[in-house]
């Protein structure tokens, strides 16, 4: 009996083993993504986009500031995030992260970063102001893309354009833009996409084929054990 019940643990055991390595993949899924959607005043769709990142490593970083000033440090307890990927059209007019800068306030010293958690939801680090060889790097609650002294440009503000608050807008100044104008303001919806497995067949990753063919022994190992114990 104590030989039949050692076997029936192994089997239980490979059993556990294998469902265990099939939820390894699922839990390293990290990319998150999102879409875009840019509104002007009269609440019309003018843009949209997309942006990304990678939910498992938060940014941190510690910048040093000149004139003996203490150091600008980002946490990954602030749980702020990266961009992997940014894309965006809005009025005829494309952007990437190829394009993000601090427009006309100095050299861009962070990348652009995400907020999820946060009211302020866009940030970056940049420049704010210089003094001979000397920076101070300050925190800014917007993304910037090209430059607002050579136009054009974007700007997302996490605290919303001139309203303060968690909304989101965006400004796009330039001329000869599509509509005719060289300032452009409104709205941003940020809506999570989600992984979408209509008429797809997946292909599971070899640790999960491993896993379901050690949980289908394990069970079987098991059934037939417990079937010898009642003989």
């Amino acid at each position: 009996m104590t030989n039949i019940l050692s076997k029936f643990a192994v089997a239980v055991t490979g059993t556990v083993l294998g469902f265990a390595l099939t939820g390894v993949n699922s839990a390293q899924a990290a990319s998150l993504n999102f879409s875009l959607s840019f509104f002007d005043s009269s609440n019309s769709l003018v843009g949209e986009g997309s942006f990304s990142y990678d939910g498992s490593t938060p940014y941190q970083d510690t910048i040093l500031a000149s004139f003996s000033l203490p150091p600008l440090e980002i946490k990954a307890s602030n749980q702020w995030f990266a961009l992997t990927s940014f894309s965006a059209t809005v009025w005829g007019k494309s952007w990437d992260l190829s394009k993000a800068s601090s427009g006309d306030r100095g050299e861009l010293l962070s990348p652009l970063l995400w907020a999820p958690f946060d009211l302020v939801k866009t940030r970056f680090v940049f420049d704010a102001k210089v003094i001979g060889s000397g920076v101070i790097p300050q925190l800014a609650s917007q993304w910037a893309f090209g430059n607002y002294r050579i136009l054009p440009a974007l700007g997302i503000f996490g605290e919303g354009f001139g309203t303060g608050g968690g909304k989101i807008s965006w400004m796009q100044s330039g001329v000869g833009q599509s509509n005719g104008k060289s300032v452009n303001t409104g709205y941003l919806i940020v809506e999570e996409i989600q992984p979408c497995h209509e008429n797809s067949e997946a292909v599971p990753e070899p640790a999960t084929v491993a896993g379901l063919g050690l949980a289908a022994a394990g069970l079987g190992a098991a059934k037939k054990k417990w079937a010898a114990s009642k003989v």
